[in-house]
């Protein structure tokens, strides 16, 4: 082979070095760069949760976390909108590592009755209890599904013949009243921040 060929052989694969390399590099950075958008989206989404769901975090944590949170949307804008669409997914996992929740449910009664003529859904503990001539209130806390917790009252109010009246409902609260002759009963069912359900039941019986 002569040196003629010889510089042109070497030329070619010099070339296709350089273009391998390129492509090599190319890969990598696109890599990293997912990478790093993966990190600041689990940076944000972790803040984000923490915001909403640590109600024991201190004011001076608060004030950190805001304003962690304020500088990561200024260094990748956009990024906020992508986590609000991943955040339930990341709630629903965390739910399965940590089944109990934040925070555990009461751990006995207290003093006083229940009210009304439906017996309280399992699970549920009295938190509160007031009386003050006819008018008596109890509060119950527990771990449960709210569209079962509400279901059961509903049916058991008009099984026990109570008419039903929607007073008010969102997504997180609903309350409802039940009315027999001169007796009624207000029932509120409220999801809190700490992951527990809140029954309010106060009695009136009329005069």
């Amino acid at each position: 082979m002569s040196d003629l060929n010889k510089f042109i052989l070497l030329q070619q694969v010099a070339s296709n070095l350089r273009n391998l390399r390129a492509r090599t590099w190319l890969i990598l950075g696109a890599v990293a760069l997912g990478l790093v958008a993966l990190l600041v989206w689990a940076g944000i989404t972790m803040l984000s949760w923490l915001w909403a769901e640590a109600p024991a975090l201190t004011e001076a944590g608060r004030r950190l976390a805001g304003e962690a949170i304020t500088q990561v949307e200024q260094v990748a804008p956009g990024l906020k909108e992508q986590v609000k669409q991943w955040e339930p997914g990341l709630k629903a996992q965390v739910d399965q590592w940590l089944p109990g929740g934040s925070e555990a449910p009461p751990a006995r009664d207290v003093s006083g009755t229940d009210v009304g003529p439906v017996p309280r859904y399992s699970g549920l503990v009295r938190t509160y209890f007031a009386r003050e001539g006819r008018l008596a209130e109890v509060r119950y806390t527990g771990r449960a599904q709210f569209d079962a917790v509400l279901a059961y009252y509903v049916q058991a109010f008009a099984a026990a013949g109570y008419s039903q009246e929607v007073m008010s409902a969102t997504s997180d609260a609903e309350q409802h009243r039940f009315r027999r002759g001169q007796a009624s009963i207000d029932l509120s069912l409220t999801r809190r921040p700490d992951g527990l359900l809140e029954l309010r039941l106060k009695q009136s019986k009329g005069p």
